[in-house]
């Protein structure tokens, strides 16, 4: 798209120039873009755990997401605090640079209970907005702790703005209530206008992708007329080479449940401790072939979850078809404790791992299904340097003396009986 034609649409955005019947089409894209990067419709871009807008990048072009699931850690943890991993690494999560934490369900432990917890000690120390597509235990929070079933976020950047337009345009943006003509837009519009330098190059590409988050909670792991409307909304965006231009060549998708692994048997065997749905899903019928759609425009990355205690990694990683990779990722507050990192540029999506126990840890890539088909269900060797401890918590804990206790009384009472 040429700089003229940028310029006159803003123009028309901002309420100062009519767009011809003929631009009506590339106008709609731009609009489609505009939304996407800003609070509009379906789309997502203020976190409603801390507050922090999603924002453009510079011109760059390079967004950075964090990615990782099962905060409340290990399903013993009664504390109402996130993991331990993940608090003490606060300060190098903060030191990524991240734009995006995405967190993949089961944030908390009683979502009710434990928020005011994590708004102390998590949400408000982070420097990225944060987002969660809810697992099992997020939901039953009430109507305040609800969330859409599907909704989304935009990747985008302004690499043809200057320092001090993208500025402008920035501040626009995060003052925005939801309409693309709101004042504050139009007044960030005006100023790039005004001043001569705010275009530095011929062309103007907005879209690095769209992440869309799914609650599959609520309807037992089977996606709904509302998520299949998200999905198909973007199988026919990006089918249409104008508006796919804007929005950018990948869809990174969310949601707690891996879906994709129920009935399918590459997957299923691998991770039988996860939450399953009740009455199957409806992945295969109604889902894969708008996967299969996207695919053709697009790279789909199906990110989930549900990952067991005794799973191997923290990191599932399947190339499954051209164009479609299924992910896992999630912590359990244990040494294989781990986040994904995908540094989005225009022309890729670089991935790699952060140990939250510094741990040595192999490319994302690397733990493919062969690669958990050789770990899953072989268990660790007994550590004997632990065996002292483990019989003094035993012999120290009320439950052993009281079935010490209990087996004593069984045996006198045998012992009577029989002397009868």
């Amino acid at each position: 798209m040429s700089r003229n034609a940028i310029i006159k649409l803003l123009r028309w955005a901002s309420g100062q120039q009519p767009v011809a019947r003929s631009q009506w089409r590339t106008a709609t894209s731009l609009c489609l873009t505009l939304a996407l990067a800003i609070p509009f419709g379906l789309c997502a871009q203020r976190s409603p755990f801390n507050g922090l807008d999603v924002l453009p990048t510079d011109s760059t072009g390079h967004y950075r997401i964090l990615i990782g699931g099962h905060f409340h850690g290990e399903s013993t943890n009664r504390s109402g605090y996130p993991a331990a991993t993940l608090l003490a690494n606060l300060d190098t999560i903060n030191k990524l640079g991240a734009h995006l934490f995405l967190s993949t369900g089961d944030l908390f432990m009683d979502p009710v209970k434990d928020r005011p917890r994590y708004e102390r000690a998590f949400f408000s120390k982070l420097k990225m907005p944060f987002f969660n597509a809810p697992g099992n235990h997020d939901v039953g929070g009430g109507a305040s702790q609800r969330t859409p079933d599907a909704y989304s976020i935009a990747l985008s950047y302004f690499p043809a703005l200057s320092s001090e337009g993208l500025d402008h345009l920035r501040n626009g943006f995060s003052q925005l209530n939801g309409d693309v003509r709101d004042t504050a837009f139009q007044a960030a519009v005006r100023r790039l206008f005004d001043e001569a330098h705010a275009f530095d190059k011929d062309s103007l590409s907005l879209g690095l992708g769209a992440c869309v988050m799914f609650d599959l909670e609520s309807s037992a792991g089977k996606l709904t007329s509302k998520h299949i409307q998200e999905l198909d909304f973007w199988a026919n965006s990006l089918s249409d080479p104008e508006a796919a231009e804007l929005i950018g060549n990948r869809l990174f998708i969310i949601s707690h449940r891996p879906i994709w692994a129920e009935d399918d048997p590459q997957y299923s065997d691998l991770f039988k401790e996860n939450t399953r749905s009740t009455f199957g899903t409806n992945f295969r019928k109604d889902v894969y072939p708008l996967l299969e759609k996207i695919a053709q425009h697009a790279h789909v990355y199906w990110i989930s979850g549900s990952v067991g205690g005794m799973a191997p990694s923290s990191i599932f990683f399947q190339e499954h078809a051209p164009n479609i990779t299924f992910i896992q990722c999630a912590i359990r507050d244990e040494p294989r404790d781990a986040l994904l990192v995908a540094d989005v540029y225009p022309d890729s999506v670089r991935w790699s791992a952060l140990s939250l126990t510094g741990q040595t840890l192999l490319a994302p890539e690397a733990y493919n299904a062969a690669w958990w088909r050789e770990r899953v269900g072989k268990e660790e060797g007994f550590n004997w340097r632990l065996l002292p401890y483990m019989v003094k918590t035993t012999v120290l804990h009320r439950a052993f003396w009281w079935g010490a206790g209990l087996m004593l009384l069984l045996v006198l009472l045998v012992r009577r009986l029989l002397r009868r």
